[in-house]
């Protein structure tokens, strides 16, 4: 009979053989891994749980603001549901390989979700880039935050549907910072189109200079790290700048010891994966998000 308890300091090899298995899938509990050294995680941030048949794991689970799944079925979905389900909602999002996710929603109870991408193509690059590399693509240093965040915020707001300060700014500039900070920003910043002729002032409306290209590693692992946030400004896009960019950002990466470069993106967003595949990317899994 499955059940749900928290894995041990023993399962760290288990843990370990299991997500280098599919680390474009994984890379999120492989960078914590990595940092904690063990699988028996647990702070305030969350928890990873594992599924037992007997005293054996069969599956595990990042239980916190997210929830993300490794080596899942039906059967072990249907033993974190009923856990989840006893103990309230407390997370924000499910993401992971497309057809456990979808399975797990459909088990809880939670109401019905704030938004769901049911198609993300999961893609990586373990080669060089097949376009030139914009060399204006650089590091962010926090002088430029004022630009980069005001871009940030567009992105979010495009991607996931709301505003991430409509509360207030103050955590997502915080967090913001703190991808700066953790030199996992890079972007082109101009106050000059490439074309030539200024750049309008928006998003960040009070100042010239202005962000045409931006992206984040929003995961970084030993060997493999994970986009997120890429951004072009409207004023360039469809002009070849986002694949140079991304080029960049593979580039940089790479020699900088990190072989894999993976990101997922919405189906939906077909001139986004097409740069993706002028850059080099190839599609290795789908990935879906449930959001709450």
């Amino acid at each position: 009979m499955l059940r749900v308890a928290r894995l041990g300091h023993q399962h760290t090899g288990w843990l370990k053989n299991l997500l280098t298995l599919n680390p474009c899938e994984n890379v999120y509990l492989i960078a914590l891994l990595e940092v904690t050294g063990t699988a028996q995680m647990g702070s305030p941030a969350g928890s990873l749980l594992g599924v037992f048949d007997g005293d054996r794991p069969v599956a595990a689970y990042w239980v916190g603001g997210n929830i993300i799944p490794v080596a899942a079925t039906a059967g072990t979905n249907q033993v974190l549901a009923d856990k989840l389900n006893s103990d309230g909602r407390y997370s924000c999002s499910l993401i992971g390989t497309r057809q456990v996710i979808l399975d797990l929603q459909s088990r809880l109870n939670w109401g019905r979700p704030r938004g769901v991408r049911d198609r993300q193509p999961l893609l990586a690059i373990s080669s060089d880039p097949l376009v030139e590399p914009d060399e204006d693509v650089e590091l962010v240093t926090l002088d430029q935050l004022p630009a980069v965040f005001s871009a940030s915020v567009d992105m979010f707001t495009n991607e996931v549907g709301f505003s991430p300060i409509e509360g207030g700014q103050s955590s997502y500039m915080a967090r913001v910072r703190s991808i700066i900070r953790g030199k996992n920003c890079f972007a082109r910043i101009s106050e000059s189109l490439p074309q030539g002729g200024a750049v309008g002032r928006w998003p960040a409306t009070n100042q010239a200079e202005q962000v045409l290209f931006k992206a984040d590693i929003g995961i970084r692992a030993p060997r493999i790290v994970q986009v997120q946030g890429v951004w072009v400004h409207p004023e360039v896009r469809q002009q070849g700048l986002g694949a140079a960019g991304m080029a960049a950002v593979v580039a940089q990466t790479r020699a900088a010891g990190h072989t894999t470069v993976s990101l997922y993106a919405n189906d939906y967003n077909e001139v986004a994966l097409r740069m993706y595949t002028r850059v080099g990317f190839e599609q290795v899994g789908t990935f879906a998000t449930v959001m709450y």
